[in-house]
């Protein structure tokens, strides 16, 4: 008789409360960094984010990028370039 396994795809680690990352007391002199996830709108809204806090800040920059699809992870290398170009940074999907 053959045998049947099962996997379980739940993460058997201990969960602990997430905690959020810092946040700089204000966006004055930043550069802020849009990340699209390619799906309808999520540029526009980002870009609408970015002129709102245009308004409020005096950012140094923005620098948008676009990972190409909702399907798969940003590129490690355009992440890596993102983190040292940009002092905080905005993520959105949208449709």
């Amino acid at each position: 008789m053959a045998s049947i396994y099962t996997l379980d795809p739940r993460d058997a680690s201990q969960s602990s409360q997430a905690v959020l990352a810092s946040r700089p007391a204000s966006l004055d002199g930043m550069t802020l960094g849009l990340l699209s996830n390619n799906k309808p709108h999520s540029e526009d809204l980002l870009l609408m984010l970015a002129n709102i806090i245009g308004e409020r800040y005096s950012l140094k920059d923005v620098v948008e990028y676009n990972k190409g699809g909702h399907q798969w992870p940003a590129d490690p290398t355009a992440l890596e370039d993102l983190a040292n170009r940009c002092d905080v940074m905005i993520h959105a999907t949208a449709e």
